[in-house]
Formats: C-alpha cells, structure tokens, sequence
C-alpha cells in the first residue's frame, strides 16, 4: 500500500517546503552571481573567466529551474517539463536566430554601394 504524503493535507507543512525551496534557491542564484561577478572582475586568464561564467550560468539555470519553476526531470511529470523546456529553447531559438537574420541583412542592404544606389545629396533629387 503507497504511503499518503502528509504536506498534501497539512497545508502549513507544504508552505513550510516552499518557503524552504525558494529561500534555498536565493541563496544559490545569489553564490552563483557572485561568483561570476568575481570571476570577471579577477585577474584569471579570459578563457578560464569565459569558462567559469558558463559554469555558473548553466548552474543558474539548474537552480532556477528546480527552484524557482518546480521543474523536475525524475518522476511522472518528468516528461512534460522536458517537452516544456524544449518547446521554449525552441520558440527562443527561433525568435534569436529570426532577428540576427534579419538584422544582418539589413544591415547588408544599408550599406550596399553600387552604381544604381543614389543618396540623393548630390541635389538630383535622384
């Protein structure tokens, strides 16, 4: 017979839990910033500061996924939070690589020079 988990029906031990996880997960997202602050401002070598903020995003990242979200990847809901994560890394892959797309060709087109490109300052009008 499965046990019934108690903070289900005590709802002050449930606030307890959540008080505890978001409060947990302040304080590792406030280390982490820290220390990719002090990795930046240090005097370490450009790639281990590069390899030390990566490190400390992705944690980030963890911390506030399982914190902050309630996302958890063991379990049944396991699958709908990955398929949620992968949609959203998805619709910002998108959007990101939409916009530098078209912001490099527009950029392309801005600074086009040719013989058919006229700036119109030479009083033609043309």
């Amino acid at each position: 017979m499965t046990k019934i988990d108690e903070s289900l029906i005590n709802p002050k031990e449930l606030a307890r839990r959540e008080r505890r996880t978001y409060a947990v997960g302040f304080v590792l997202s406030l280390i982490l910033t820290v220390l990719a602050f002090a990795a930046l401002l240090s005097d370490l070598p450009t790639t281990f500061k590069i390899i030390v903020i990566v490190v400390a995003a992705l944690m980030q990242i963890t911390v506030h996924m399982r914190s902050f979200l309630h996302l958890s990847f063991s379990g049944r809901e396991a699958r709908e939070d990955l398929l949620l994560v992968f949609f959203s890394v998805s619709l910002l892959a998108i959007m990101a690589g939409g916009t530098w797309y078209i912001m490099t060709d527009l950029s392309g087109r801005m600074h086009q020079t040719g013989s058919g490109a006229h700036s119109g300052h030479d009083g033609t009008g043309g």
